[in-house]
């Protein structure tokens, strides 16, 4: 598969022998994780491609919607969960800072998927994950990664 190429949903789930539901997924692969996004006008996370640099920014993954509870896009986005155990964004975000740390000797490797339109998807590559930051807006805290 080349960078750009567009394939199936059913071709992305081939390739990483998983049938990816959530947009952050930490060691699916032997030797990677895998990030899906959407660059689509009102797609619902803030990620953004440097075609100039190649810098992907990836927008932390929201609290699950819970019955009754409050809006997701209103609450912290946690890096573990209730019981204690790392969510997605904890994951990643350790991995993120054992790397800067040198605890960790190599950049976690992620491989990409854009979201082109329902079923339809753009391979965009390997990435390294060298960084990631808690950012603040009026409402809430949200993991970023690069």
């Amino acid at each position: 598969m080349e960078v750009d190429d567009i394939i199936s949903y059913h071709d992305l789930v081939t390739a990483e022998r998983a049938a990816l539901q959530k947009g952050m997924n930490f060691g699916v692969g032997k030797k990677y994780s895998v990030f899906l996004m959407s660059l689509r006008e009102g797609a619902a996370y803030a990620y953004a491609l440097d075609p100039g640099t190649g810098i992907l920014t990836y927008e932390g993954h929201d609290e699950p919607q819970r019955k009754g509870g409050s809006n997701p896009k209103e609450v912290d986005q946690p890096l573990t969960t209730p019981r204690g155990s790392w969510t997605e964004n904890g994951k990643f975000f350790r991995a993120a800072m054992d790397f800067k740390s040198g605890l960790r000797g190599k950049a976690e490797l992620i491989k990409v998927y854009e979201k082109i339109s329902r079923g339809i998807w753009s391979y965009k590559g390997f990435f390294e994950l060298i960084d990631a930051n808690i950012v603040s807006d009026e409402k809430r805290k949200c993991s970023s990664f690069c």
